[in-house]
């Protein structure tokens, strides 16, 4: 079966298409409230993944995949007893369902798993939606960064930068015909809308993650192919260089946040949670559960219900006992990650960074981009393995 008649004949891929282009357009990462936009995104995803899949997902303990047994460990803690310690603890309904809902984003990789196998090009489809979301969302944020949607922090964007850059510097050195070339071209402009959204808003991470990768796949390419490597340095050098001749003035923006926020307060954020945990055995077991609140230091101690650590985030809401099963879930994903990276070093990086950096730095791990970026792991591996075979 083609692509095409894949798209045709599965409403799964279908449903997820559509679901990317709507958040793409329309939706927002961290909204303050429901809407009509997040309740047919949300239908999507629930007719996409299936009822049946879901309740399959939480019963039937898979013992072949480590990170899918412990993913689902890890899934049934949360939606049983982190939800049931915030209503015991009085947590407020809205804020236990804005914890809920992004919580089961991290499980796209098991939802799917079933569609992933039975339609391997499903990878195909899933990086087309995310590009598609992280292109948007940089034209969004530059046509109104004012709006506070926080738009170029969201994972998808970066992914898309780095796919773009790294697909271009790929096709560059290939033996294709001029017509790739221009391809490639296009590819690598592309790709300056996120690079401009995220400078305009003073990325750091995300910009330092851009010119480390840049680096890395130029130096893997060189030290492989050395002679088809010199036309996408010099294309790479140009495209750099003119970007800082416009925009240069920014970097000093880069330097002057560096200097006033140094970490943005993560070490103060995290003893802060560790605060509250340690004050009680059961706190420090099962912490505050699904909408608990604290006062972070990293927003000038007003009371949130989110930490910039994906790790800090879980120990406060679901305590050292989540905090383990999260940690055994999330390092079966990094496995398979590696996996990726020794495939295929392009793809792999460009996923490696928005998944490290969400994990370590930004709150952006509470979106459904985190969750779309993860769903690239296994169908990547699954999509490999089809074509091998085939």
């Amino acid at each position: 079966m083609n692509n095409l008649s894949l798209l045709k004949s599965d409403y799964r891929v279908l449903g997820v298409l559509t679901l990317c282009l709507i958040y793409a357009l329309c939706g927002s990462p961290t909204p303050d409230q429901f809407g009509l936009v997040e309740l047919v995104i949300g239908a999507l995803l629930v007719i996409s993944i299936g009822l049946i899949c879901f309740f399959d997902t939480l019963t039937k303990i898979n013992k072949d995949r480590f990170w899918i047994g412990a993913g689902q460990f890890f899934l049934s803690y949360g939606l049983v007893v982190s939800t049931l310690n915030g209503a015991l603890q009085g947590q407020d309904f809205s804020s236990m369902i804005r914890d809920i809902v992004p919580f089961l984003y991290l499980f796209l990789p098991l939802f799917f798993l079933p569609a992933m196998r039975q339609s391997p090009s499903f990878f195909l489809f899933l990086m087309v939606g995310n590009v598609v979301i992280g292109i948007c969302f940089s034209v969004r944020s530059l046509y109104d960064h004012e709006a506070l949607l926080y738009l170029e922090n969201m994972p998808t964007v970066l992914l898309a930068c780095l796919l773009l850059l790294g697909g271009g510097i790929q096709l560059l050195c290939s033996k294709k015909n001029g017509y790739y070339k221009m391809i490639a071209l296009c590819l690598i402009l592309v790709s300056a809308l996120p690079i401009l959204a995220m400078v305009m808003t003073l990325q750091r991470a995300s910009m330092g993650a851009v010119f480390l990768y840049v680096l890395m796949i130029l130096t893997y390419l060189f030290w492989t192919r050395p002679q088809s490597a010199v036309l996408p340095i010099f294309v790479i050098a140009a495209f750099m260089l003119g970007l800082f001749t416009a925009y240069g003035h920014l970097a000093e923006g880069f330097f002057d946040k560096t200097d006033k926020v140094g970490l943005n307060m993560r070490p103060q954020e995290f003893w802060a949670v560790w605060q509250i945990l340690k004050s009680d055995p059961y706190h420090f077991l099962f912490g505050t559960g699904w909408g608990g609140t604290f006062h972070s230091p990293a927003v000038a101690n007003l009371r949130v219900n989110f930490t910039h650590n994906f790790f800090s985030s879980i120990l406060l809401k679901t305590g050292v006992c989540g905090l383990i099963l999260a940690s055994t879930y999330i390092a079966g994903l990094l496995e398979r990650l590696i996996r990726i990276i020794l495939a295929n070093p392009v793809i792999g990086l460009a996923i490696s960074a928005p998944v490290l950096i969400d994990l370590l730095l930004y709150a952006s791990f509470k979106s459904l981009d985190f969750g779309l970026v993860l769903l690239i792991i296994p169908a990547f591996l699954i999509y490999s393995r089809h074509s091998e075979s085939s």
